[in-house]
């Protein structure tokens, strides 16, 4: 087949887009994580510098443990109540099922600001909502987003037992953060568990049902296993999100948080940017940052790929 030039031409606007506004401004990052640049007139070229000031500092890697506690929080609770309420949708009867389906969708499309804006008033120490059910019910108000205890030593400390930093869990002002983006993620997962259960022929659950099969027996040999590219694509997808997190950081603990406790990958990468402006540790940041959410992406495609069940 003989190739044409005038398709090039078709391809021409979209690829000029793409190298202005995507591969120029990566290459252009890339060269400065090499160079000493706060924005003065001279940039200095360092080398592997900033990559090795990144990984030697301790603030980097507490911002590394406050991202995974965000991602393996919002993860497993954004799948499971997303895949519960797509069962409770798809199997009820009731009149306006549409309805509450765009209800359970609507925080997908609420805007991340306005949400976390929302969620600081709700857990407002003074006037927040949460304090105010609290307090009706005889308990103490919490310090909710000034708050840097860890969730598991508050749990723990009961008994007398210290745990290790890193086994301390998200302190509750991230915690507050995680249940943002938990409430954010479950109309999403809930869309495409529903399109997934659509797609499961019925003639399975009709054999199974004959067989004798029980609701959740039913549930794990046929609903689990045959959604299972469903859970693998959302997985992947809410892993790389959660990954970036950064607006609800920013709107609920602009100082990034008690302790620096809610200053997760992006958030510290912002304030090294644009508060003291180290352009070439911020951009070096960046590619360190990149290099671990390919890592994972990586990983779940080699070793949790092998459990998914392709029809």
């Amino acid at each position: 087949m003989r190739r044409r030039p005038v398709g090039y031409l078709f391809i021409l606007p979209a690829g000029l887009l793409l190298a202005v506004f995507l591969y120029f401004p990566l290459a252009y990052s890339f060269m400065i994580s090499f160079t000493r640049w706060d924005l003065s007139a001279t940039r200095t070229f360092i080398g592997l510098d900033n990559y090795r000031a990144i990984i030697a500092s301790s603030e980097f890697w507490n911002s590394v443990l406050y991202t995974f506690y965000y991602v393996l929080g919002v993860l497993p609770f954004s799948l499971a109540i997303g895949l519960g309420v797509a069962l409770l949708l798809r199997d009820s009867n009731m009149k306006g099922v549409g309805f509450f389906r765009m209800i359970y969708f609507m925080p997908v499309v609420t805007s991340p600001i306005a949400a976390a804006m929302g969620f600081s008033w709700i857990f407002n120490t003074q006037l927040g909502y949460a304090n105010y059910v609290i307090e009706s019910m005889g308990g103490e108000p919490v310090n909710w987003l000034t708050n840097y205890n860890g969730i598991f030593q508050l749990l723990f400390e009961r008994f007398g037992i210290q745990l290790p930093h890193i086994l301390q869990g998200p302190s509750v002002a991230l915690t507050v953060i995680i249940l943002l983006g938990i409430w954010q993620n479950i109309g999403y997962a809930t869309v495409v568990y529903l399109a997934g259960l659509q797609g499961i022929p019925q003639a399975f659950y009709e054999a199974a049902r004959i067989d004798g099969a029980s609701p959740s027996k039913i549930l794990r040999k046929i609903t689990l296993p045959l959604l299972s590219p469903t859970t693998f694509f959302l997985l992947i997808v809410f892993a790389i999100l959660s990954f970036q997190v950064f607006g609800p950081v920013q709107v609920m603990t602009p100082q990034g948080g008690p302790l620096q406790t809610t200053s997760v990958i992006v958030f510290r990468l912002y304030q090294q940017a644009f508060s003291y402006y180290r352009f070439g540790y911020a951009s070096a940041m960046a590619f360190l940052a990149f290099s671990m959410i390919l890592l994972i992406t990586l990983f779940q495609m080699k070793f949790v790929e092998r459990k998914v069940y392709y029809e």
